[in-house]
């Protein structure tokens, strides 16, 4: 939503929401509207404003001022196709996708660490949806193997191909399927991601509901985490559905540290990515309309900025659970701890002076100084 709202005021409250509790920010790379003519790439920051699109120069410069480390989604999705596509025939369409790719790479890819290389292909070919091209996909890997090879590559499903697929197909859910094949032909994939958009009406969350069953959750985590390969949940929708019973936020709030927690916990998760900071802004519906995907008030805070309680429980948990802070002496001038990963500012006093630093505790227990 950078440089998309109605008011100043919205943008600078926005920033500091969001840097509040993120460490990590979404560059759009939707292709049609990346590019919406031929030729016309819309990077820089001066380029057609379109909603909900910010230019890429806009989020990392974002990113910069926050210390927030930018991911690209998505460089191959059938869906976002831009309309003068539709000329070309397959070998033509194989060329500008690999164009497209090695711009992106050419332009960003020493400043964006990872990008979501495929998005959607296990359900988009499920229910038929081929815009690109036969096997676009796998084409995309090696496209990302050879132009993203110092980046991480990541494939992005929703949520048909993974918790609605599990209910009738089990461990043969269309992702888990697609998966086992790609990684047997050798496919480029680094890491995993998996969508959790809870687009169900009220009603259905009463019952059995196949996002909120527990016993599903932990078979579906377990048969992803037992490819080792680091995890993503890439896109989170909890609903609290607009102009309905106020109670309905605290549900809200309840859920997704319950969610958050069981995902947190899981062994090689890296990431858990929300997907709508503000109610009122969601995708496909009018700007603070209660239409389409703003019918499900996916938001952590309200459209006039206010926060909701789920804001503040994940507040809770990664501002203050899941920090490390310790104050103690040392002696013989050695100290060691346990925490969580990320980055410290450590203090130091001895003999009436103080020294400060600040360094990183990474997955290997290792500390850097930055």
């Amino acid at each position: 939503m950078l440089n998309s709202f109605e008011k100043s005021e919205k943008e600078d409250e926005f920033k500091k929401l969001f840097a509040n509790l993120f460490n990590q920010a979404v560059v759009p790379f939707y292709w049609s509207d990346l590019e919406p003519a031929e030729g016309n790439v819309r990077f820089g920051k001066d380029s057609e404003h379109i909603y909900r699109r910010p230019a890429p120069e806009l989020v990392i410069d974002f990113c910069r001022e926050y210390g927030i480390e930018p991911k690209g989604h998505c460089l191959a999705w059938s869906i976002s196709v831009p309309k003068w596509l539709e000329k070309y025939n397959t070998d033509d369409r194989k060329r500008i996708l690999e164009r497209r790719f090695k711009e992106i790479a050419e332009r960003y890819g020493d400043i964006i660490p990872s990008f979501d290389i495929v998005n959607e292909s296990a359900s988009n070919y499920r229910i038929g949806k081929k815009t690109l091209f036969d096997d676009y996909d796998e084409f995309s890997l090696m496209l990302g193997e050879k132009y993203f090879n110092k980046n991480t590559k990541i494939i992005n499903e929703t949520n048909d191909a993974i918790w609605r697929d599990y209910v009738t197909e089990g461990k043969y859910m269309a992702f888990n399927m697609q998966l086992k094949e790609f990684i047997q032909k050798g496919m480029p994939i680094d890491e995993i991601g998996l969508q959790y958009h809870i687009f169900e009406k009220p009603e259905r969350l009463e019952n059995n509901n196949i996002f909120l069953n527990a016993e599903n959750m932990m078979e579906i985590l377990d048969i992803f985490d037992s490819y080792e390969l680091p995890m993503h949940i890439s896109e989170i929708t909890i609903p609290s559905y607009l102009g309905k019973m106020p109670q309905n936020e605290e549900l809200q709030a309840e859920i997704a540290e319950l969610l958050y927690t069981t995902w947190f916990a899981t062994r090689n998760m890296k990431s858990i990515v929300w997907w709508n900071l503000v109610d009122g802004y969601a995708a496909y519906a009018p700007l603070g309309s209660e239409d389409g995907e703003n019918s499900f008030g996916g938001g952590l805070v309200r459209f006039d900025m206010t926060k909701k309680p789920v804001y503040n429980a994940l507040d809770g948990l990664i501002n203050h659970k899941w920090k490390t802070e310790i104050d103690t002496a040392v002696s013989c001038g050695e100290y060691s701890f346990r925490g969580f990963y990320g980055e410290y500012e450590i203090e130091v006093e001895a003999d009436s002076v103080t020294e400060r630093n600040t360094v990183i505790l990474d997955k290997d227990g290792i500390i850097a100084k930055l």
